[in-house]
């Protein structure tokens, strides 16, 4: 790679110029710091004041382990470095991580395909505005993807020097030194975000498929030192749990709750049976709490999907009314959800099980990705902000064309894609049994896509 880039100098500056040229005006006009980048920040400052993982309540430090402390330590570095809650400079450090992950996600593009393919890929990558707007604000997902960019290039590289190298040759030994690396990044992925695990499982079953397909045992031993590598690291992480907490937790709660926290199953169970497309989340999901501090919810942001016949809407209405009084969702408001959620389930069980899930999906992979922009998320409401709407539907064109342009790679034989297949299907898969269709959720699949693009787009003679 270090060659391609010194033959062809002019091209990467000018590519990297441009997107660092995005970037910063993602930063300069989009800087974003609510929500989740509160909860971290909190994590990290009193990590790094009081030397504790957690965060206050009423004054009262309380330890927690609602989210992986991969993103916080990187804070935290931040913040000593450059000054606490100095968030200008995390985001500044995020595009350099981003532009590295253009670097690599090149680099897996030439050894999918070729040169030309790892230019087109770099070009790409560098221009994606998806990623971009994510440097512009503090949360997990530049590291994510950079982690898993990293990962997947490892694999690559390994499976290609498995391939090509016998047992007791030093390119099999190199090819063991990228299993490792890989494994190195799936744990980094992992300490980020817990969803990190779905590229050791990926990863894994290809090795085991190619075991069984090869008859070769060397594969499955590869994979066992593949997963080691992966979740060994999480050991410490799950000692400081049962130590500080007392209890066996590896990863952060699935809810992201805190202990004792009532978690609204039924609720988002009842979300599931309607819930397609991410103004919804914005809308419903995310205005109701548990913990007395939601917001109102409109009932008329509630689409006529939601009810199987008026009696529904009538209950449906009626527990809304009772929450937006006291902005709590009680136990039972809770189990009314339920009720109807079981009554729907057993009416249209096809509607719950395929379709919706089908449905979330489909927006989370070809929605704009204009939730970080100030832009309307109803963006086909043309009549309402036409300039807005047409942004949107560029976004949307754009997020597109990178799908078609992966698919296009399928028309050709290339060593190691199928790994790169198969995460983008597992991930998708654990996607669609989620009740809230956030778009970012499938960003850490978009190296894997632009690998896959760039050996789309080059020509088939190279």
């Amino acid at each position: 790679m270090l060659s391609l880039i010194r033959r062809n100098k002019l091209f990467f500056f000018t590519f990297t110029l441009l997107g660092l040229l995005l970037r910063a005006y993602f930063l300069h006009w989009h800087f974003l710091f609510e929500g989740d980048s509160l909860v971290y920040g909190d994590l990290a400052r009193n990590w790094l004041l009081h030397g504790v993982y957690g965060m206050t309540d009423n004054g009262v430090l309380i330890p927690l382990d609602i989210r992986m402390p991969g993103y916080p330590a990187f804070l935290v570095a931040s913040f000593r470095l450059f000054g606490v809650e100095h968030y200008g400079a995390v985001v500044r450090i995020q595009v350099i991580v981003d532009l590295l992950t253009c670097l690599v996600i090149a680099a897996g593009a030439r050894r999918l395909h070729s040169e030309r393919a790892a230019k087109i890929a770099f070009a790409l990558a560098t221009l994606c505005p998806f990623t971009a707007d994510y440097t512009a604000t503090p949360l997990p997902e530049t590291l994510a993807i950079f982690s898993g960019a990293t990962a997947l290039f490892f694999a690559l590289r390994a499976l290609q020097r498995m391939r090509v190298a016998p047992p007791w040759d030093v390119a099999h030994s190199f090819a063991l030194g990228g299993w490792f690396l890989c494994g190195l990044g799936i744990a980094l992925s992992i300490y980020i975000r817990p969803d990190g695990g779905v590229l050791l499982a990926a990863i894994g079953l290809y090795l085991l498929w190619l075991a069984v397909r090869q008859h070769d045992a060397e594969y499955v031993w590869t994979t066992v030192l593949l997963g080691i590598v992966s979740l060994l690291p999480l050991l410490p992480w799950t000692i400081r749990n049962w130590r500080t907490l007392h209890q066996i937790e590896p990863l952060a709660p699935f809810y992201a709750q805190v202990p004792g926290e009532y978690v609204p199953r039924g609720f988002n169970r009842w979300s599931k049976t309607w819930v397609v497309d991410f103004i919804s989340v914005m809308n419903v999901e995310w205005n109701v709490s548990s913990e007395g501090n939601g917001d109102r919810v409109d009932i008329n942001q509630i689409p006529p999907r939601a009810y199987d016949n008026p009696q529904q809407r009538q209950r449906t209405e009626q527990i809304f009314q009772n929450y937006n009084q006291r902005l709590d969702l009680t136990p039972e408001m809770d189990s009314e959800f339920a009720q109807l959620a079981a009554e729907r389930i057993r009416a249209h069980p096809f509607r719950y099980y395929i379709e919706l899930p089908l449905a979330r999906l489909a927006d989370m992979w070809l929605r704009p990705r204009t939730e970080m922009l100030n832009l309307e998320l109803d963006w086909w409401n043309w009549q309402d902000v036409p300039q807005e709407s047409l942004i949107s539907a560029s976004f949307a064109a754009l997020n597109v064309f990178y799908v078609v342009a992966a698919l296009l790679s399928l028309r050709r034989r290339l060593p190691g894609s199928a790994v790169l297949w198969l995460f983008i299907l597992c991930r998708s898969a654990l996607l669609a049994t989620l009740p809230n269709p956030e778009p970012r959720y499938t960003l850490e699949c978009l190296p894997a896509v632009l690998m896959l693009a760039g050996a789309g787009l080059a020509r088939r003679s190279e």
